[in-house]
């Protein structure tokens, strides 16, 4: 029967709604941006922890990871060292297939334009374990293979479009680096997706022979220099077990990497292991945690969203209790009430969840565009079958709930009687226990979602503005791209120091240290020549103005001088930290390491985003380095296209790699501590709205239907301060349980994730919750004041007539 009347239900139900726009508005609105948000992040979780990988067998896609053991057994580095590298390409027969990747960029002087390009190094394998589908030509084949030196390219798609603008005679072209001309063979299709080995949103733009990597010569013959940037990719038959392969493995590579640096008495007792990581889990990375905490932060969002509209159909179901009442006269029984109901809430729905599915798309542009270095696969974000399905189930869901709720309210008997009564008494009432549970849901939810984010908060903007220990303003770090290895290094010494001269030459420019920027370190080994010990530690090498262009401060000895550098003296300086790691009662100078006496202290420096500062020494860089920071004068800054000019005016075979501010490379590095306190913060603003909003609904509809007893009360004179207390009162313990049970919550969380939640709890907290819960008693005390106003206001008289 009622599938005979679903047109009629319909009509009356749009007929209903149309009469209530500001009703609607609410409903959609709150609806529609929670759920989008929540649609949004919902598919992101599925596409990055259960979707598969775009790659055939990508269950039996895997990584490897070099581990190189000290002899303390901890793990100084995970990174292959290329001998050993090649040794486990050539020597293998674990995998079915094996591809060898390097990761790296330089500047395409075949273009007039000279951008820096991001480059792969690969071997033919990589294109056929990925099934690389081609938008034009091929990928590598065996003519490409190791040792075979045929220089050929492949460019991905939108390495095509914008450097290329798209030609359809592009594999007729060539593409030049460092001095060496690729012919172009193929470009990648559009929708391949590159798996991200090296970083999060890393999108390598063009693909060049393994052969012609940037590796020198003398390095690929180094045993124990490792290389983060050298990766394999690899295929592993489905009757094979990652663990089994991992031991043979490591049997392997550290035999032959303990004969070849037998010689070396600092890699005495250190040692190798293979461990095996399946691309996925490498892909996902740390981001695991970061969907799960952004998913719960959103789900309870909408839970309070939820709370808050099951007020405002509580409020609508007493309005409508005269048509309802109608309806039970005239013979309709519950379940065509619940039917009239059920047609009201679900075109509420539909509309909330088409408004949600236009946000998730606009939600998944800026998730793309803002949060790519943050989220892996974000560019496979679109609206799929799993967000409809989970946009069908959410209304669905929603609906029946909302008018479940309704219903519920419903005294039939009374309904039904209703007319033939003139109206006296009501068909629909509003238990105290709905009204106390909608409380202590919205506080509960309150509690614990805005004290975790205020914590979340509190430490991301802890790391952004903690002191690093040097400057970063008004300082530039540039980067040469190296002319072609022919150019002698003395000669290549004197055109840099020219540039050096001319740049210096300029009027904005203040100084110039030809060092690296204070973010980047290696790890070298140490041995000191008295006690012999041994040390893994962080180093770079830097030139006599350093210390001094930055500002970081001498603690004892001196800096380095011109001398130094000019010479290539024997010295280091090192951190107080290693300082007092090589002497911890007494003046590490003089200290000898590797033959380098140490001449200066300096002040550790701690890195944005780290919180320890680790043992660092400085070595003498060379004259040819390619790299400067430049000081320039406040709101002076050096363009690209200045330094490009002075590069024209020195030396034609000088490219600019790159250009950047110290502040650009400070930001890029607490990338992910300002996502998190923009995202934290904002969800504990919308939150608390949300949540006022909410408590300002139960208590006013809980208000409204005391009138008459507020009435009473100032009729026969109780004091205002009386009936506020008195309405406080009676929410309280509904407030109190809220907060609780939201504490309760997060103390259960902390005690099952407590190796992930340990960093973040501290007695520094306290502050924190107690701001958190001034705020809720705040939110509380006005929901429960404001609505109560109006009638201390208005005459009591007023108060004391029906209700209409």
């Amino acid at each position: 029967m009622l599938v005979h009347q679903f047109p009629y239900l319909v009509k009356q139900a749009w007929g209903s709604l149309q009469s209530k726009p500001a009703f609607v508005a609410g409903i959609v609105t709150t609806l529609g941006l929670t759920l989008g948000a929540l649609l949004t992040v919902l598919t992101l979780a599925y596409i990055m922890l259960v979707k598969p990988l775009p790659y055939p067998q990508q269950e039996q896609l895997y990584t490897l990871e070099h581990q190189l053991i000290d002899k303390d057994g901890k793990i100084d580095s995970r990174a292959f060292t290329y001998p050993n590298l090649m040794h486990f390409y050539r020597s293998q027969q674990a995998f079915s297939q094996a591809a060898l990747i390097y990761y790296d960029a330089d500047v395409l002087a075949s273009s007039p334009k000279h951008p820096t390009l991001s480059q792969a190094f690969v071997t033919p394998e990589w294109f056929s374990l990925l099934d690389a589908k081609m938008a034009l030509g091929r990928g590598f084949e065996q003519t490409e293979a190791v040792n075979s030196h045929h220089p050929v390219a492949v460019l991905g798609y939108d390495t095509w479009q914008k450097e290329f603008s798209q030609a359809p005679d592009i594999l007729n072209k060539k593409v030049t680096f460092s001095g060496t001309s690729y012919r172009i063979i193929g470009v990648l299709g559009k929708g391949f997706q590159e798996p991200e080995l090296l970083d999060t949103g890393m999108k390598s733009q063009v693909f060049l022979p393994w052969d012609f990597n940037s590796i020198s010569e003398s390095e690929r013959k180094k045993w124990g220099n490792d290389d983060g940037l050298l990766n394999v990719l690899a295929k592993l038959p489905a009757d094979k077990n990652p663990e089994q392969v991992s031991q043979a493995l490591t049997g392997l590579l550290n035999s032959t990497w303990q004969e070849n640096v037998a010689g070396y008495g600092f890699f005495n007792g250190w040692g190798i292991k293979i461990r095996l990581h399946s691309l996925k889990s490498v892909i996902l990375a740390d981001s695991e945690q970061s969907i799960y905490l952004l998913l719960a932060g959103l789900i309870a969002l909408v839970l309070i969203a939820i709370t808050n509209i099951t007020n405002l159909f509580i409020s609508r179901t007493a309005e409508q209790q005269h048509n309802l009442a109608i309806h039970a006269a005239v013979g309709a029984s519950k379940s065509q009430l619940f039917a009239v109901l059920l047609m009201q809430t679900g075109l509420l729905m539909l509309m909330a969840i088409v408004l949600a599915l236009v946000l998730a798309t606009f939600g998944f542009a800026l998730l793309q565009h803002m949060l790519n270095h943050v989220f892996p696969r974000v560019d496979e974000l679109a609206i799929n079958a799993f967000t409809l399905g989970s946009a069908l189930l959410l209304t669905v869901s929603l609906a029946l709930f909302f008018a479940r709720i309704s219903t519920h309210m419903l005294n039939y008997r009374q309904l039904n009687n209703r007319l033939q009564g003139s109206g006296k008494g009501s068909g629909v009432q509003v238990p105290g226990k709905i009204r106390n549970t909608l409380i202590i849901i919205q506080i509960t939810i309150v509690t614990s979602l805005v004290l975790a984010c205020l914590v979340l908060f509190k430490n991301a903007l802890n790391t952004i503005n903690q002191a690093s220990g040097f400057d970063t303003d008004n300082i530039a770090f540039m980067v040469l791209a190296l002319p072609p290895s022919g150019n002698k290094a003395a000669e290549r010494a004197n055109q840099v120091q020219a540039l050096r001269r001319q740049l210096l030459a300029l009027p904005q420019v203040e100084d110039i240290s030809q060092s690296l920027a204070p973010m980047a370190f290696s790890t070298r080994a140490l041995t000191a020549k008295v006690s012999n010990e041994r040390y893994s530690v962080k180093a770079k090498d830097i030139d006599h103005k350093y210390f001094s262009l930055i500002n970081q401060p001498l603690i004892e000895g001196s800096y380095f001088s011109a001398a130094d550098i000019k010479d290539g003296n024997d010295v280091m300086i090192v951190n107080d930290v290693f300082a007092r790691q090589l002497a911890p009662h007494s003046s590490s100078l003089g200290l000898t390491l590797n033959g380098s006496a140490i001449v200066g202290v300096v002040k550790g420096i701690k890195l944005p985003g780290e919180n320890e500062i680790p043992p660092r020494f400085y070595f003498p860089t060379s004259p040819a380095r390619n790299m400067m920071l430049i000081k320039h004068l406040p709101g002076q800054e050096l363009t690209r296209e200045q330094i490009v000019a002075v590069l024209s005016q020195v030396s034609g075979q000088f490219k600019l790699f790159s250009l950047s501010t110290l502040n650009e490379r400070r930001q890029s590095r607490l990338f992910s501590q300002y996502t998190t306190a923009v995202t934290s913060g904002g969800l504990s603003l919308l939150t608390l709205l949300l949540a006022a909003i909410g408590l300002y609904g139960i208590i006013s509809v809980g208000t409204q239907m005391r009138r008459l007893e507020i009435g009473t009360r100032l009729a026969v004179g109780a004091k205002r301060k009386d009936i506020i207390l008195l309405i406080f009162k009676d929410n309280a313990f509904s407030v109190l349980l809220g907060i609780v049970t939201g504490l309760i919550s997060l103390l259960l969380m902390v005690l099952t994730f407590n190796e992930f939640l340990a960093p973040y709890i501290s007695w520094q907290l306290l502050p924190v919750l107690f701001v958190t819960l001034a705020l809720i008693c705040v939110i509380s005390w006005c929901a429960c004041y404001l609505p109560l106003r109006r009638y201390l206001n208005q005459a009591v008289a007023l108060s004391l007539k029906a209700s209409p």
